[in-house]
């Protein structure tokens, strides 16, 4: 709010707010991933530095941050037994039943596999088919299993309290952002082009884009 009234730009509610710091944390939370991707090839072309300049490594511990496992329920349906993939589930890593880890197999693969009797799949190589939300497993397991995700971040929500009619900000009632400290800057220029785009400030447009078209150049030298 600083930024944009510094010249009677504009105001954006509460309810505003929020979802431009929704948009802009998932935002740097899903370039993560092509970041590190690219890191990882420019280091195995030896154009990145290890140690302090290990720019894959400081990549996998922002997104390590976001690494969770829980215990799911197995369930049966017409198509047979499944684990339901958690709400927050941004990425698998892996899913664990009876301590082993089971094999993601192609839905091309998957019949040939049930069906074949020197290959089918047995309770020391379990197989699993992704189906929407669901992993199919075979054979059929009959015990809860632990899956090892990367989650999508909580949104962040600024609570408040009127007063005077005015909103002060309540700490209570809030939620706070997950993505590291080392990407504040990098979430305020977002929200603030969003907000610029939202109020139609052009000069705040520009600004922002010029300082995100800034970082991406320091970051791909």
């Amino acid at each position: 709010m600083f930024l944009l009234n510094k010249d009677n730009r504009g105001f954006i509610t509460p309810s505003e707010f929020d979802y431009f710091a929704k948009q802009a944390q998932l935002e740097i939370f899903e370039s993560y991933f092509t970041e590190y991707a690219r890191a990882v090839a420019m280091q195995n072309s030896r154009k990145k530095a290890l140690g302090y300049g290990d720019t894959a490594n400081q990549i996998q511990n922002k997104i390590d941050i976001f690494a969770t496992s829980q215990s799911i329920a197995v369930q049966t349906d017409t198509w047979g037994s499944y684990y339901s993939l958690p709400s927050d589930q941004y990425k698998l890593i892996d899913l664990i039943v009876s301590s082993k880890q089971v094999q993601e197999v192609q839905k091309l693969k998957w019949d040939t596999l049930s069906g074949s009797r020197l290959m089918a799949p047995s309770t020391s190589f379990q197989v699993y088919k992704r189906e929407g939300n669901k992993l199919y497993v075979l054979p059929a397991p009959t015990v809860n299993a632990i899956l090892h995700y990367i989650k999508k971040p909580s949104d962040p929500h600024w609570g408040y309290e009127t007063i005077l009619n005015d909103p002060v900000y309540n700490a209570d009632s809030s939620t706070d952002f997950e993505i590291p400290p080392s990407d504040e800057a990098n979430l305020v220029i977002k929200i603030c082009k969003y907000a610029g785009l939202s109020i139609r400030e052009k000069d705040v447009i520009e600004v922002t884009n010029a300082i995100e078209s800034q970082e991406f150049q320091k970051k791909n030298l």
